[in-house]
């Protein structure tokens, strides 16, 4: 089943249920929320390839050269997407 057909699906048994009940349902969400991100962090942090380049970024940070890295601004514009921080 497509994502969309699924947040359809989601949305319609939410608004069947009582008050309390949706707000055990946001709760679990929270949760799987912060499941996802820590496992997305844990997969990073589990990236030799990706700590080294992180360490690496971090040094040029220090010694200032700023210059070697591509603008937020511009990754968005070519990504089109639309991120927030």
């Amino acid at each position: 089943m497509q994502s969309a057909t699924l947040k359809k699906e989601a949305k319609k048994a939410i608004d069947k249920l009582s008050e309390e009940k949706v707000r055990v349902a946001i709760d679990f969400i929270d949760y799987l929320k912060e499941k996802e991100e820590m496992e997305a962090t844990l997969e990073i942090l589990s990236s030799h390839e990706l700590m080294a380049q992180i360490g690496e970024a971090e040094k040029a940070i220090k010694k200032g050269k700023l210059h070697e890295f591509v603008s937020w601004k511009k990754v968005k514009r070519n990504t089109g997407m639309q991120w927030e921080i």
